[in-house]
């Protein structure tokens, strides 16, 4: 099934930028009147600030919806494109995951566990736009350039 095969490459790919990203935080659920997984970054401020991570999340989003299409996950910035619920899974700067065999051939646990993050931010980058994938968010920056046009 699609939905488990998502969930697996949206657990892989978090498990990734939160080790990479200390700052990062992530908030998921799957929406069954949507038939979608819906995902949401934060802090904007941070996301903002990162041109790398920004690359790499629209980059995982043109594969999702590649390999998926209608049924590839929604990415937005501190849920400005939808509202997640109170029961939404959120990982990052104080959890992360960790994958733990289980003896069933056909299964694997998924158990959140607190990590230490530091968040250290003294330089700022520059700030670019690239092309998104259809069903990414835009950022801060694009969107005031949308308005002022």
């Amino acid at each position: 099934m699609n939905r488990d095969n998502i969930k697996n490459k949206l657990h892989t790919w978090f498990s990734r930028m939160i080790m990479k990203y200390s700052w990062l935080r992530i908030k998921f659920e799957y929406k069954e009147d949507r038939g979608v997984f819906l995902v949401s970054f934060s802090p904007v401020s941070q996301i903002e600030l990162s041109e790398e991570f920004n690359r790499e999340a629209m980059q995982f989003a043109d594969e999702m919806n590649a390999t998926y299409g209608n049924e590839a996950p929604l990415f937005t910035d501190e849920e400005a494109l939808f509202k997640l619920s109170d029961n939404a899974e959120v990982v990052g700067v104080c959890t992360s995951f960790v994958t733990v065999s289980n003896p069933l051939p056909s299964s694997t646990v998924i158990s959140v566990q607190p990590r230490r993050a530091v968040c250290s931010w003294t330089s700022s980058t520059a700030r670019t736009t690239a092309e998104t994938g259809r069903n990414f968010r835009q950022t801060q920056l694009e969107v005031s350039f949308a308005y002022a046009a």
